[in-house]
């Protein structure tokens, strides 16, 4: 499977990076992981021919907050004549009903027209543990952030696990996967962390910190960490820093820009 990283910020884009969002396809199958801004990426060149020859388009959303599905809004333009299936965590698993959730967010005033005046998208909801997608075993599992959110097994190729707290459950969901895309939100080890505004840390406990992160990927036995839903507020220099703490933990850590393809059956 190839994965594009269509967008690896969190909370608002910056102009090198879109906030979150992930291309996945092999022969069979396309998914994207997420409806931040960057899948405004999808129309650029070398993104859009990854669209050819998928009819079906297969969006799973981690959860609702705004950073992550305000690209819903783009999905005429990015998407056009494909059929689009949305899938998130049924309400068994967050709370939330998923058509309910998008119907909400894809309305007037906020849209110009409404859910149920759209063609050709259709939202499914996914249990927690095992589902089939396309052909895929798509696993879920409950994460704890501000609303609940969930992680993300694609078989054994990819795991995705981003807004949440560095949890030790993920080593076990992300076992001998491929490769972790897991959020690095701060580095607890750099003074810049400290300096940041007093009444954004508290926040902070809802993200994970990079070193946590380095000893989740030990722990499940992945063979690549990438990291990605990083924090807006400090700069390149200081991601970079982060991802070096990081692979002091573990050796196999990455951190690419918007655009990187990725192939998970390939090592570092």
């Amino acid at each position: 499977m190839h994965v594009t990283l269509l967008g690896t910020m969190g909370w608002m884009p910056s102009d090198r990076r879109e906030t979150t969002s992930f291309l996945c396809h092999d022969e069979r199958s396309l998914f994207i992981l997420d409806a931040g801004t960057g899948l405004r990426r999808l129309l650029e060149a070398p993104q859009a021919a990854l669209l050819e020859g998928h009819d079906e388009v297969h969006l799973l959303l981690t959860h609702y907050h705004l950073d992550h599905v305000c690209g819903l809004a783009y999905l005429p333009g990015v998407l056009p004549g494909r059929r689009l299936v949305i899938h998130a965590a049924a309400e068994s698993v967050t709370g939330v009903d998923p058509e309910r959730a998008v119907a909400g967010l894809l309305r007037k005033p906020y849209n110009p027209r409404d859910w149920e005046d759209l063609e050709d998208i259709r939202v499914e909801s996914l249990v927690a543990g095992a589902n089939e997608v396309a052909g895929h075993t798509v696993a879920v599992r409950a994460q704890q952030h501000s609303d609940v959110s969930v992680a993300y097994r694609i078989d054994d190729e990819l795991v995705l696990a981003t807004d949440t707290c560095a949890d030790p459950g993920t080593a076990e969901f992300a076992a001998g996967a491929s490769v972790l895309l897991h959020e690095a939100w701060y580095n607890g080890a750099d003074p810049l962390t400290d300096a940041s505004a007093r009444a954004l840390r508290p926040g902070y406990a809802a993200h994970s910190e990079a070193t946590a992160v380095a000893r989740i990927a030990v722990d499940a036995g992945v063979g690549r960490l990438v990291l990605m839903h990083l924090n807006p507020l400090h700069d390149d220099a200081y991601h970079q820093r982060m991802a070096a703490t990081a692979r002091a933990g573990f050796a196999r850590t990455e951190l690419h820009p918007d655009g990187a393809v990725l192939d998970t059956g390939a090592a570092v």
